[in-house]
């Protein structure tokens, strides 16, 4: 029978898909990582990667395995949780996030959450990318588009508005800008077409048949920067532009909905670390809707502003 420590080089491998990666996760060696996979390969009598150009990958044989070292993972982790904490949620979790909800919107709101369950450790990964449940991540992801993996537990966030902002000094020298027809005669700031890591940030046509796009970014928060600088119009969360001193808004009532979608693995979902908040982040986006959405009652959402040149 195989040494059910080798599970962990397993799992990590597979998540990894590279030696050394899963080595500096594991704080070992390589060598050490490849040891314990042939150990485990000897004892089942069967391989379980085959090495690609492009990594390790798992093999018939290992995706069998696969699920089983998941749950054997899992209940791990929940064993530990329920000796370790008890009533009081304490420890780890990490929430995979895209970057402008979690760097603008989150950030300065999780300290609320973390003085509820004093002793509790976030981990906030904020990135202009899909952030993996499965590949563990994050604990929970927060994403654009509707996982659609097995074994994880899904859910609407939120929904939320996106608008035009711009700089005073960039509305101040370009073109009249009354109503929609004149936004194809403006410069525009957008995402990097080919590295966008969600077809939901595809939202330029929403507003400009043609849009003159003279400064591109992967990052969102580059993109306000960028506006703020003068450079063009943006199209910002509300929640970003709205709040911000240096923007305002440039046609409100042309504005667009999308959504978050909150996901966590079906067995972490036992979790009572996991639980609070999950439920924390769902209680903070029903509180903060206005922010969100740009509905009435958010003193700074939807009065239209005067377009200077217009």
């Amino acid at each position: 029978m195989f040494d059910w420590n080798d599970l962990r080089y397993f799992l990590e491998l597979h998540r990894s898909g590279r030696l050394l990666t899963a080595a500096k996760r594991l704080n070992t060696t390589h060598a050490t990582v490849a040891r314990h996979i042939e150990n485990i390969e000897r004892d089942l009598g069967t391989q379980l990667f085959v090495q690609h150009i492009g990594g390790y990958q798992l093999t018939p044989a290992g995706q069998a395995l696969l699920k089983h070292a998941e749950a054997m993972e899992n209940t791990a982790l929940l064993a530990q949780e329920d000796m370790s904490q008890g009533i009081s949620p304490l420890g780890q979790i990490r929430i995979g996030v895209t970057e402008g909800l979690g760097s603008v919107f989150l950030a300065p709101r999780v300290a609320e959450l973390m003085r509820r369950y004093p002793g509790l450790e976030v981990e906030l990964v904020s990135v202009p990318r899909f952030v993996s449940i499965t590949n563990r991540e994050a604990d929970i992801a927060i994403s654009l588009d509707r996982p659609g993996a097995d074994l994880v537990i899904t859910r609407s966030l939120t929904r939320y508005r996106l608008s035009l902002y711009a700089s005073p000094a960039y509305l101040e020298q370009a073109p009249p800008l009354r109503n929609r027809d004149d936004l194809g005669r403006h410069q525009w700031i957008g995402y990097v077409d080919d590295l966008l890591f969600s077809q939901e940030l595809m939202f330029h046509h929403s507003f400009c048949r043609h849009p003159h796009v003279v400064f591109r970014s992967t990052s969102v928060v580059a993109q306000q920067q960028a506006a703020q600088a003068g450079i063009g119009l943006a199209i910002l969360p509300h929640f970003m532009g709205s709040r911000d001193p240096l923007l305002v808004p440039v046609l409100p009532e042309e504005g667009i909905e999308r959504e978050y979608w909150m996901s966590a693995r079906r067995e972490l979902h036992r979790s009572v670390r996991l639980r609070v908040v999950w439920d924390f982040l769902l209680e903070l986006c029903a509180r903060e809707r206005n922010l969100l959405l740009g509905e009435q009652g958010d003193a700074s959402s939807l009065a239209s502003t005067p377009i200077p040149g217009g």
